[in-house]
């Protein structure tokens, strides 16, 4: 009895210890976040200024988007529509999120 209590305490810790090693992670490194609550884009990118460098966000959750910066660069977001927007900054090492309108994904044109 005592050596399964033992055990119980040690992966408890070990959990612990897992999702505080996660959080420094994501606070040191950064993330950023696109919630689109109308689905209205098929994806999103990361990309650079010159546009040489580009990283995928990620489906993680319904109707969210994400990826860990590597690069200065600008989330592009790809509509439904066939449209691409340009729309928030991102650097590494910072938390940024953004919220998907119908603004951003309006009719192509």
């Amino acid at each position: 009895m005592q050596r399964y209590f033992f055990s119980l305490r040690i992966a408890l810790l070990v959990i612990v210890a897992g999702v505080a090693v996660s959080a420094i992670d994501l606070a040191t490194r950064g993330f950023v976040v696109v919630y689109d609550p109308r689905a209205l884009i098929a994806g999103a990118v990361l990309e650079d200024s010159l546009g040489a460098r580009r990283r995928p966000l990620r489906e993680f959750a319904h109707h969210y988007w994400a990826t860990r910066p590597a690069f200065d660069g600008t989330v592009r977001l790809l509509c439904r529509t066939g449209r691409e927007v340009l729309r928030t900054d991102v650097m590494p090492g910072e938390q940024t999120s953004y919220t998907v309108t119908e603004e951003d994904c309006g009719r192509r044109g």
